[in-house]
């Protein structure tokens, strides 16, 4: 019996040992959503896969659905945040609370383009150069309120319309939150009580 083979970028959002040898990764992809999938092997040295799949890694895979998960069969490393903030751990751990927000907040395989345009995005911007903490502390602000906003979680404000309205960045918009913080937060905190997840 043939399978279909699944290509999709994804962001790897953490994994967990399964067995002697394998991982089970937690992946949000373009084209499935959040995604579990193994990968058979890849603790192994000789795995060609092991080096591709590191959590926190942006990646092109090839998938093929089992009976019970998906298995990676292929990955290709795009971008390994880990080593891309090696020395700017304020920026890491950004990215630690997001990818630890988007697991808890989707609920499976259900595509949302949106989301994954919201995230690519960020992560293109904050990759391009470093920033203060001040404005890595306002991106994180404007990136939780697009995800909250794409997975239906925020209200329509005014306030907040103009951080949320598009999926791109700039350093005058990252500046213009300033103003803003109270209420963004706010916003933030009252949607995430919401989810009750």
């Amino acid at each position: 019996m043939s399978h279909h083979l699944y290509h999709t970028p994804g962001f790897i959002l953490g994994s967990h040992v399964s067995g002697e040898a394998n991982r089970v990764f937690r992946i949000f992809t373009k084209d499935l959503g959040l995604v579990r999938a193994t990968a058979q092997g890849v603790r192994y040295l000789k795995s060609k896969l092991r080096y591709s799949l590191q959590d926190f890694s942006y990646v092109d895979l090839s998938l093929v659905r089992g009976q019970e998960v998906w298995r990676i069969t292929g990955a290709v490393k795009k971008d390994d945040l880990f080593t891309v903030f090696r020395e700017d751990s304020y920026t890491l751990a950004v990215f630690g609370r997001v990818f630890s927000l988007l697991e808890r907040l989707l609920s499976g395989e259900d595509k949302n383009e949106r989301l994954w345009q919201y995230l690519e995005e960020a992560v293109l911007f904050a990759v391009s150069k470093k920033r203060s903490a001040e404005l890595v502390r306002n991106f994180e602000y404007i990136l939780v309120l697009r995800i909250l906003g794409s997975l239906g979680y925020l209200g329509q404000s005014p306030e907040t319309f103009t951080f949320v309205e598009s999926p791109y960045w700039s350093e005058e918009l990252l500046l213009g939150l300033n103003d803003s913080i109270p209420l963004v937060v706010g916003e933030i905190n009252k949607s995430l009580r919401e989810t009750q997840l």
